[in-house]
């Protein structure tokens, strides 16, 4: 069984920005889809979970970004899974260029839900745990600041129908989107350097969330609520 998987992607087209660079939802599309692929080698992939009606959900994600690929670059993406910490499982990767250039460290964090309650399950009652790599972390698990920008500004938004994926929420990928779309960032030509999303429930088709947006120079905070209830927290840096 091997904790640490590889595996390659040539950037498409497709895959960019008007400035030619790779987009951040199709970077933690690429992320996602990799991670998956090696859960399900190592026993715990999405339809293995879902046999037992269990679904992985993130909780909390960070990336550290030097620099965004672009058209027909080759990146080698290296993951492993950390130690499971009370029913928290964290995963690691790095991404990498032919030459070696480390462009992307990230570290998420998971757990599993009950596909009917949509609460967290304790991993041991269903015989469930991940393997581990016995591996330094690439990163601190990822923290919250404890206090969030001023907001400047709160726009409603309700979940579409094209957000929703196969667990009957809205995408943990679809959350840098919407925030990519409400702040000047990215059309300015800037590139994003540090993600740091948490997310606290869930968002089903045709529900609304306020999102109040809070600006200092390149650093951006989004909290998304949905009356007193928080949905997602995103601090995201830009130069």
């Amino acid at each position: 069984m091997n904790t640490v998987y590889q595996e390659s992607y040539i950037t498409q087209s497709t895959d960019l920005n008007m400035f030619g660079k790779l987009r951040s939802v199709r970077l933690l599309e690429l992320v996602q889809q990799v991670s998956g692929r090696h859960a399900e080698a190592l026993g715990m992939g999405e339809e293995s979970l879902m046999q037992k009606n269990l679904a992985w959900v993130v909780v909390r994600q960070r990336l550290v970004i030097s620099r965004m690929p672009a058209k027909g670059e080759t990146l080698h993406f290296t993951t492993w899974p950390g130690r499971s910490i009370h029913g928290l499982f964290p995963r690691y990767m790095e991404i990498t260029t032919d030459a070696g250039e480390s462009l992307v460290k990230l570290c998420f964090l998971w757990v599993i839900m009950d596909y009917k309650t949509r609460t967290m399950i304790h991993p041991a009652l269903y015989g469930l745990d991940m393997p581990f790599a016995d591996r330094e972390p690439l990163l601190p698990l990822p923290r919250m600041p404890k206090t969030l920008l001023p907001a400047s500004k709160t726009v409603d938004f309700t979940v579409p129908f094209g957000y929703i994926d196969i667990v009957g929420h809205m995408n943990n990928t679809r959350y840098l989107e919407l925030a990519e779309n409400l702040i000047p960032a990215l059309g300015e030509g800037l590139s994003p350097r540090d993600i740091l999303i948490e997310f606290t429930h869930e968002l089903k088709l045709g529900e609304t969330m306020q999102v109040e947006i809070g600006q200092e120079g390149g650093r951006f905070h989004l909290h998304g609520v949905k009356g007193e209830q928080s949905i997602i927290t995103l601090c995201l840096e830009y130069s």
